[in-house]
């Protein structure tokens, strides 16, 4: 293969892996960042009394990267799906949102630890937006949305970077 054939490769190669990194990038930091506010918001959300209607842990299988269904237990995740009621001004109303952010365990553990915060029939503080009050959750703050905000920065970073001297590269031989 000569020379400039090679170049011309590992240059779409480069912008490939930019572009990528941008995109999942700019991915993560709108899920990520929309988590994060949300979760800051619910710290100023006042409180309403709730009970636990119903609380289990689902358990899902994570793929590898071959698509393939793994079978260890350290390939799953384990969530706490609750729902609950509360009462605002007079309406009774339902939710079933823990926190904003990840709400996954690794292990069984785990989720039962936080499942034993919430069984069936116990009486909880509910947090409210009081602007949408069947907006709710039982745990206030961001979780672990600032990991998703914090990954897709620097994927965003990375992308710019590798674009930007990619372009610099392309003008550099233009002149």
């Amino acid at each position: 293969m000569n020379q400039p054939m090679a170049e011309k490769q590992q240059a779409v190669v480069k912008w490939i892996f930019g572009g990528g990194f941008t995109f999942l990038g700019l991915l993560f930091v709108m899920i990520g960042g929309f988590e994060f506010l949300q979760g800051l918001k619910t710290n100023d959300w006042p409180a309403a009394a709730g009970k636990i209607v119903d609380s289990k842990i689902v358990e899902s299988e994570v793929s590898g990267s071959s698509g393939r269904r793994k079978t260890s237990s350290s390939d799953r995740d384990y969530t706490v799906d609750v729902r609950y009621s509360y009462e605002v001004e007079g309406r009774k109303l339902e939710g079933d949102r823990l926190r904003y952010g990840n709400e996954s365990h690794d292990s069984r553990a785990s989720a039962m630890e936080e499942q034993s915060r919430f069984a069936p029939g116990k009486e909880v503080q509910v947090y409210y937006d009081p602007k949408t009050p069947n907006r709710s959750v039982l745990i206030k703050g961001i979780g672990l949305s600032w990991l998703a905000l914090a990954l897709g920065l620097m994927g965003l970073v990375i992308g710019l970077v590798v674009m930007f001297h990619m372009a610099r590269k392309k003008n550099a031989k233009i002149k």
